[in-house]
């Protein structure tokens, strides 16, 4: 499999050698989801990248983390979706707000913004659980 997956760039800029495990870890750690439908989504994630190997040079994490992102939605595990949220921002917008601001009101909007963010997708979660167990009282899907 090694010839078949690109190698990860890390956060340090130091090339590893891609493992699977560490996705099928990543998402029992940060989600609700089984055993059983981590090791699917993990398959399907490394068949995923196999797919686009040609195309692509390399892998980083957040790559990695949005390809897991649409297989989790793609098996309709909106929940664990959820859970599996990358909080932050695009690059794009983060350039443009240390472009625009002074360092100490940049970091103060920057952690504003993230502590925004978070709690929206955590009251968003909860919205949807609480939603989940009124529906399965009356027996709906949600």
């Amino acid at each position: 499999m090694k010839q078949l997956i690109p190698p990860v760039i890390d956060k340090t800029l130091e090339k590893k050698e891609f493992d699977g495990n560490l996705i099928y870890e990543s998402l029992l750690k940060e989600t609700c989801i089984s055993k059983e439908n981590a090791k699917k989504i993990t398959t399907e994630i490394i068949r995923r990248i196999i797919g686009i190997s040609s195309l692509i040079p390399y892998l980083t994490s957040p790559m990695i983390r949005e390809i897991a992102n649409v297989t989790l939605l793609q098996y309709g595990l909106t929940e664990e979706r959820l859970d599996y949220t990358r909080i932050g921002f695009p690059r794009y917008d983060l350039k443009k707000i240390y472009e625009n601001n002074n360092k100490p009101k940049t970091d103060i909007k920057i952690l504003e913004h993230i502590r925004n963010e978070f709690s929206n997708v955590e009251d968003l979660i909860n919205t949807i659980k609480k939603q989940k167990l009124e529906m399965a009282k009356t027996n709906e899907r949600l």
